[in-house]
């Protein structure tokens, strides 16, 4: 049975999903040239509305030696009466995904679910010491006014972003149709890979991944170029999605120099400011360290968890990431070069 965009998204809005399981999300790595597996049951119980009971969409990646695994960030995606899920559905679930993978050769398949610990250790998932996309997020309520939501911010964080406008840093959002959206893409890459990414010794995607993935301009997910500049140079760039109701900080990029003007803070401000005129409601600010993050990488994001909680808001703590091994001495060599490269 088929599916189409539009109610395979609307499920995913309807229900809180991320903008990871959208369908526009799973044409993007398309794009890039992996292949997608989408999921879906839809509800069998009696006296029960008709629709979908949940979703689940999968992203192939490959390995060196022929292997590969299916990754399925924040999902399943379960109906909200269908939560808690019943283990009756969870089995189902793990059924219908372990009977395609394995038929597709796959190694093991990994979720990000909204399940208890103790429902993955029964049914065989192993859980991952490290994060792939956050397990600790800080998500802000841009329902309230500018002033409120300013008001609300550390004094520091609040200084900094009327500093940074005093200083005369312009901020501004750039397209993939203007004119110069090639020459602050490279500057962009330029500084993912040179700058802040050299400074913190943090992981990049390929050039063309970011490029395609700026191209995503649908009606209900969107992914915008925002670029700090000073004295006409660039200084700071973020990239922000827009799907439904929330606007999610995806990748930031700054200057070595010039950090006394303090460009990140406005850069995010006006960033807020662009979501709520977009009718969003909340700003996910991606990723922090908390007493909750097992990853060995907790205290190199001292500093970017400090400046994102100037901001205020509320910290989210997720399950983290869990795989379920299909080929399982391959899983084991698997993780154990995992350990040692981390």
């Amino acid at each position: 049975m088929e599916i189409s965009k539009e109610n395979w998204n609307k499920f995913v809005l309807d229900n809180n999903g991320s903008f990871l399981q959208s369908w526009d999300w799973g044409e993007f790595q398309k794009n890039f040239g992996r292949r997608v597996f989408r999921f879906f049951v839809e509800k069998s119980a009696p006296n029960e509305a008709e629709g979908l009971s949940w979703v689940a969409q999968f992203i192939e990646i490959k390995l060196p030696l022929g292997k590969k695994y299916w990754y399925g960030p924040k999902a399943p995606l379960l109906a909200k009466n269908q939560q808690p899920i019943a283990n009756s559905h969870l089995e189902e679930f793990i059924e219908k995904i372990k009977e395609l993978a394995q038929k597709e050769g796959a190694m093991f398949f990994r979720i990000e679910p909204e399940l208890s610990i103790e429902q993955l250790n029964n049914l065989g998932f192993k859980q991952l010491s490290y994060d792939i996309e956050p397990s600790q997020t800080l998500i802000l309520d841009i329902i309230k006014s500018e002033d409120e939501i300013l008001a609300q911010m550390h004094e520091k964080t609040r200084y900094n972003i009327h500093l940074a406008e005093r200083k005369g840093v312009k901020v501004k959002m750039v397209s993939t149709g203007d004119a110069d959206f090639e020459k602050y893409f490279e500057e962009f890459y330029r500084l993912t890979v040179k700058g802040t990414g050299a400074r913190k010794e943090i992981r990049h995607h390929p050039k063309d991944y970011y490029k395609k993935q700026l191209t995503i301009n649908s009606q209900q997910l969107k992914i915008e170029l925002f670029v700090a500049e000073y004295e006409s140079k660039v200084i700071a760039v973020n990239v922000l999605a827009i799907f439904g109701k929330t606007a999610t900080y995806l990748h930031g990029a700054t200057r070595g120099e010039h950090r006394d003007l303090m460009a990140p803070h406005l850069l995010q401000w006006e960033q807020i400011r662009y979501a709520k005129s977009q009718g969003c409601s909340e700003y996910d600010f991606w990723g922090i360290a908390n007493q909750y993050t097992q990853d060995r990488r907790k205290s190199s994001w001292e500093g970017f968890t400090r400046f994102k909680k100037g901001f205020g808001g509320r910290e989210v703590n997720y399950i983290g990431y869990w795989d379920y091994p299909l080929d399982k001495k391959w899983y084991l060599l698997y993780r154990l070069v995992q350990g040692i490269r981390r």
